[in-house]
């Protein structure tokens, strides 16, 4: 029996741009009262980034996103799934004007529905649990803005033993 390497590779790859079809469906007020990421004037910032301005206030909250969804995403959910070789979860996020998290929506592009409901649940719990940062501003104002991200979920191929 071939044996399945547990270790895992979470990859958090950030796309400031709008991830076509998902980010199309607007669901009620998801999307009519928030701002793209990328346009703002002042992105929002996660804690420890708020004295940052500009380019390094957006790489600080995107790097501390990303830590956040690497540390708190159950690796072990691809050996429970039996999940092998990659696959995405895309997820999408209300930051609003108060700086807190709404709206947590994610597909999971995986083949099995037990697989892609077990991914998008996870992915979603993750985000719903980052903290309240300093909300958005544009003009001056505090304003709501979306965040979409793809999150790379890869578990190594069984391997054969060498011998």
């Amino acid at each position: 029996m071939k044996n399945l390497n547990t270790s895992l590779i979470l990859s958090f790859c950030l796309s400031l741009l709008s991830l076509s079809g998902f980010c199309q469906e607007k669901e009620g007020s998801f999307e009519e009262d928030a701002i793209p990421f990328a346009v703002v004037d002042e992105a929002p910032a996660y804690p420890g980034c708020e004295n940052l301005k500009g380019d390094q206030l957006k790489d600080c909250t995107v790097e501390k996103i990303t830590n956040h969804v690497n540390t708190n995403f159950n690796t072990g959910l691809g050996k429970k799934l039996n999940i092998e070789g990659r696959t995405r979860i895309i997820v999408q996020f209300k930051i609003d004007e108060n700086g807190e998290v709404h709206k947590v929506r994610s597909r999971s592009l995986a083949d099995d529905s037990e697989k892609r409901e077990a991914l998008q649940n996870e992915a979603n719990r993750v985000i719903k649990n980052l903290p309240k940062m300093k909300p958005a501003q544009m003009k001056g104002k505090n304003v709501a803005i979306m965040y979409s991200s793809p999150i790379e979920f890869a578990v190594p191929e069984k391997e054969s033993k060498k011998g």
